[in-house]
């Protein structure tokens, strides 16, 4: 098939509202009730309701209205408020024409939206399971839904996103995608064979990521030369000025040096906070985009990354597994996440002039002592980065040389834009790099960038193993007999447990049947 991939539907978990798109479903009905969470999660939601007319949905001569802007936020994706069956439904299909008004709308509503990537991107929630005939049909709810979205997605040319809160309805919607087929043709024949390779790794927990600044770039965070003209507008700047510290060739060290300069001859002795405060402020984003929300769902204790914004973290702690930051104060979760440039939340460790760098540099031991400790039997999975980019190498150096010549393949892949032939044989053995473009082309970025979420989709997918539905009652419709014969005798089991004496093997058998979507509660 051609390198760039069809209309896509993806599925992550994760809190629709912080998710970078350019449209959302927010479901309601006739009467405009709107539950309560969608409420606490938008202070501005009330006031959005009120400044749409929404008499064509109260009438029913429409399911789906945009709503008005947020006064403070214009930009912020548009919500679409769509109307579903009012007295519950009978069949999965009657959701359907919601799920076509809500395309359409968003469509409509978002035409003269700048964007950045190739298509269009509408999320939405897995409605249709709160009641009304749905909560224990989840199974068909998803699989109708999801194969409407998909005629929707090529119809319209634009690309969907399913937006799981709970980690049990996802892992049943990548169940069902793994044995529907769902992923077929959805990526390049290039690609296929790493996406397998990568996420039997990630089924194994052996799967680290590492994130550069093209993680970010998805949620509208700024590239290099952004980073840089924003500085240079904080600073003062004068067009000449910037033209010439921004023009090919010229060191991103010795361009950050100069900015820094630049605020000590505004600033004074208050430069070195002024300048990392600025930095904080423009790399700083609410919401994050696929990349993230995609990666946070892998099944990894460790992660590195050099970005300084929280986008990952964020994403971590919508998909329920929250990691906490290294260097910090934090002793829990296990989970942990390494940012070696430092973080907006403390703007003293950010790393980004030469003397940052130098500085960085006499302490990179930390990694390679990281890596000798943790990533020994692990494999690092570069995401964001360029080949190009030096602390990528310096990087790549270090695991190198921890690690040494393996005999079992790659102590590390990364996942680039382009194919470079030169970087191919430089790292050969070491460092597997999977190009999402084929072809010799490093100026496709977006659809490579495009495809590269994609790719991270079904990894993920195929990496998902979880069967924490199988002892949730409002699942069991989602079960095969088999599994509906092993949920009914391990109920048995938990019967059997309950009551006695709090033992280690007591506690043993109650973690194991609490992955397993047992409520202790009950």
């Amino acid at each position: 098939m051609a390198d760039t991939p069809a209309p896509h539907v993806f599925v992550v978990q994760g809190d629709l509202t912080r998710i970078a798109c350019d449209a959302w479903l927010l479901p309601t009905d006739q009467r405009i009730n709107v539950k309560q969470h969608w409420r606490d999660a938008l202070p501005t939601l009330a006031e959005q309701l009120q400044a749409t007319d929404l008499m064509a949905l109260r009438v029913g001569d429409r399911l789906a209205a945009a709503l008005a802007p947020a006064v403070d936020e214009p930009d912020a994706p548009r919500i679409i408020a769509t109307a579903v069956p009012l007295h519950g439904f009978d069949e999965p299909a009657e959701l359907f024409p919601a799920l076509r008004a809500f395309v359409a709308e968003a469509v409509a509503a978002t035409a003269s939206r700048p964007r950045t990537r190739p298509l269009p991107l509408f999320a939405l929630p897995f409605f249709g399971t709160a009641g009304g005939g749905g909560a224990n049909r989840r199974g068909a709810i998803f699989d109708a839904l999801h194969a409407e979205a998909r005629e929707l997605a090529a119809r319209y040319e634009v690309d969907l996103a399913f937006v799981f809160a709970s980690e049990p309805s996802f892992a049943l919607a990548q169940r069902r995608r793994q044995q529907n087929g769902a992923l077929a043709g959805a990526l390049p024949e290039h690609l296929i064979d790493h996406a397998h390779r990568l996420a039997a790794i990630a089924r194994d927990g052996r799967l680290v990521p590492f994130l550069g600044a093209g993680v970010s770039v998805s949620a509208g965070a700024p590239t290099w030369d952004e980073l840089i003209s924003s500085l240079g507008a904080e600073a003062g700047l004068d067009g000449a000025e910037l033209a010439s510290i921004t023009r090919v060739g010229t060191s991103p060290l010795d361009q950050a040096a100069y900015l820094r300069m630049r605020f000590e001859q505004t600033h004074g002795t208050n430069a070195g906070p002024a300048f990392q405060r600025a930095i904080a402020s423009i790399v700083e984003r609410p919401r994050y985009g696929l990349a993230p929300a995609l990666l946070a769902s892998l099944e990894s204790e460790q992660a590195i990354t050099l970005n300084y914004d929280e986008l990952f973290e964020f994403a971590c702690a919508d998909a329920g597994k929250p990691r906490r930051v290294i260097p910090g104060t934090d002793s829990t979760p296990e989970s942990w996440l390494l940012k070696l440039h430092g973080t907006v939340t403390d703007p003293s460790t950010i790393v980004l002039t030469r003397d940052d760098y130098l500085g960085f540099n006499s302490e990179r031991g930390a990694l390679s002592a990281l890596v000798k400790a943790t990533l020994m039997t692990r494999h690092l999975l570069f995401v964001g980065f360029g080949l190009r980019d030096d602390h990528f190498h310096e990087i790549v150096h270090d695991v190198r040389r921890a690690v040494g010549t393996s005999t079992t393949g790659p102590a590390a892949t990364a996942l680039t834009m382009s194919r470079d032939p030169l970087h191919d044989a430089l790292w050969s053995g070491q460092l597997s790099t999977v190009a999402m473009n084929a072809r010799d082309d490093s100026g496709d970025v977006p659809n490579a960038g495009r495809t590269l979420e994609i790719f991270l989709d079904a990894v993920i997918c195929k990496a998902t193993d979880s069967h924490s539905f199988l002892l949730k009652a409002e699942f069991e419709e989602a079960l095969s007999d088999d599994e509906k014969r092993l949920a009914s005798a391990l109920r048995q089991i938990e019967t059997a447990f309950h009551g006695l004496e709090s033992t280690t093997l007591s506690r043993q058998v109650s973690k194991f049947l609490t992955r397993l979507g047992h409520d202790q509660d009950n």
